[in-house]
């Protein structure tokens, strides 16, 4: 059993991959229990690493099933041993979901405990043409889309450009992958998480390039819903065994990452309460039969004040402690539920003053909107502003010198005009 990690505790934290939302979530167990830690990133970092809540069992590049089921193996000897402490597997990004639901019965075997969720479900979550087929379901806007499937091959790609023409599909336009998964395994010059583009050249390039690349599943193509990043919400559900909606948490984007390859990654948030948006993620999260947790990437357009749900993360999000901040700590939900396996008492839905940043305040309030200025100030008056990587518990020389380093890098990454094609 590794010493690393005290014998005593009574199961151990492990969470799959080395960003934000790994160490957020080892920070959310440490305050709730005081445990140490697990982390499975593909290498050292100081985003999770040279901390004193955390070990580190670097795996190498996470993306074949057979090694990383191989890996979590052993972390799972280091951890139990000959004992019988559970180990709360937390898979960090969508594809090593997949690994784990595929690989549920080998893994429950190694004494790792999760949701229980099947392929057919993540599959209705997490590949969008399936779910935007269920929002069609249940009568919940989404962007117009149209779908390329890569499988077809190059010589498919002009005429499917061609035939946008003919829909009501008009430029810009955002293309993403419909399997999230195997696009973070695909590399080209130029790739990027969201493509955002103006005109059909731009377009035929990037499908061509992806497929040139082995890209193989389908990418969706969207119109872009106007607006600036204040218009996007992020909207986190948790479902327990029961079927019960046990957590709901809004909250407003004021600000993402823009830089190459972090689009989407948001970097401050305020917590908000919006009945019509948090009913629809409901509805979303009973019409799948979910458990465990799910977020929802929403944006409101700018004109017609409608929510266009973008997609589903079958997971916490990468930014999710402004729960904690709002008094939810998703760590005591997944405690509850997979070690205890008690109640979760009465339904919470999260609301302000509360606000997580990963940038320094007075940049967030550049780039807020006046409503969430106000938003801001109610949040620092009530002591209610949270930053997810600076832990009081959790101080080294080490991690204080990156966390300002980090701050220093944050104006760049964030730069935009509000209200342009890359907001």
């Amino acid at each position: 059993m590794s010493s690393l990690i005290p014998a005593s505790q009574s199961f151990v934290p492990v969470i799959t991959g080395g960003d934000l939302g790994a160490y957020t979530l080892a920070r959310e167990f440490h305050e709730a229990y005081q445990v140490k830690s697990a982390i499975v990133p593909t290498a050292e970092n100081l985003v999770v690493g040279g901390s004193k809540i955390t070990h580190l069992y670097p795996a190498g590049p996470m993306f074949d099933p057979e090694h990383v089921v191989q890996h979590l193996g052993s972390v799972a000897q280091q951890l139990r041993g000959d004992g019988s402490r559970p180990l709360l597997l937390m898979p960090g990004y969508d594809h090593l979901v997949r690994i784990v639901i595929d690989h549920a019965q080998k893994l429950r075997a190694m004494g790792y405990v999760f949701p229980e969720l099947t392929a057919e479900q993540l599959d209705r979550a997490s590949l969008k043409e399936e779910f935007y087929a269920l929002c069609d379901d249940l009568g919940i806007k989404y962007p117009k889309t149209a779908t390329m499937d890569c499988s077809q091959g190059v010589q498919s790609v002009d005429g499917f450009v061609n035939s946008l023409t003919e829909t009501s599909l008009e430029y810009p336009l955002i293309l993403k992958a419909g399997d999230g998964a195997a696009w973070a395994n695909t590399r080209f010059p130029g790739r990027r998480k969201v493509h955002f583009l103006y005109e059909p050249q731009q377009l035929a390039d990037v499908i061509t390039h992806a497929i040139n690349a082995g890209y193989r599943g389908s990418l969706i193509i969207q119109q872009f819903i106007p607006g600036p990043d204040s218009n996007l919400r992020i909207l986190t559900h948790f479902r327990d065994r029961t079927g019960q909606n046990v957590l709901t948490g809004l909250a407003e984007v004021i600000v993402e990452d823009h830089a190459p390859g972090l689009e989407g990654n948001s970097r401050a948030l305020v917590a908000v309460a919006d009945e019509t948006i948090e009913a629809q993620g409901a509805r979303l999260m009973e019409a799948l039969d979910w458990h465990g947790f799910g977020m929802f990437d929403i944006k409101i357009h700018e004109t017609t004040g409608e929510a266009y749900f973008l997609e589903m993360n079958p997971r916490l999000g990468r930014h999710h402690y402004y729960l904690t901040v709002a008094g939810a700590n998703p760590a005591e939900y997944l405690y509850r539920e997979l070690i205890e396996e008690t109640s979760h008492g009465q339904p919470i839905v999260t609301d302000g003053p509360a606000a997580s940043l990963t940038i320094p305040l007075k940049l967030a309030q550049h780039y807020a909107a006046p409503h969430q200025q106000s938003q801001l100030d109610a949040a620092r008056r009530a002591k209610r502003i949270g930053w997810p990587l600076q832990y009081p518990k959790d101080r080294s020389i080490k991690r204080d010198l990156y966390q300002r380093y980090r701050l220093t890098k944050a104006a760049n990454e964030v730069a935009h005009t509000p209200g342009t094609m890359n907001s």
